[in-house]
């Protein structure tokens, strides 16, 4: 594990250090966690964001396929 050192402002300290507390946790493993949660969370929503712009993608191909081939063999499918 690496120890680095981080500049918190004085509310945000306080809020951290009284909220380690109440989970009965140290400030070190109550930042840990905080941030992998964090992280996990700006991942989910990156991963989301990708999915809907695939899912648009692949509706507008669709959308194209379905125009280029609605009038096959003289029938409006």
């Amino acid at each position: 594990m690496k120890r680095i050192n981080i500049n918190f402002s004085d509310n945000l300290l306080y809020e951290i250090k009284r909220t380690s507390k109440e989970l009965n946790m140290n400030l070190s493993e109550f930042i840990r966690e905080a941030t992998e949660v964090y992280a996990s969370k700006i991942k989910e929503e990156k991963l989301k964001k990708e999915l809907a712009e695939g899912y648009k993608a692949k509706a507008k191909l669709n959308l194209k396929i379905y125009e280029d081939y609605k009038y096959i063999d003289g029938e409006n499918i």
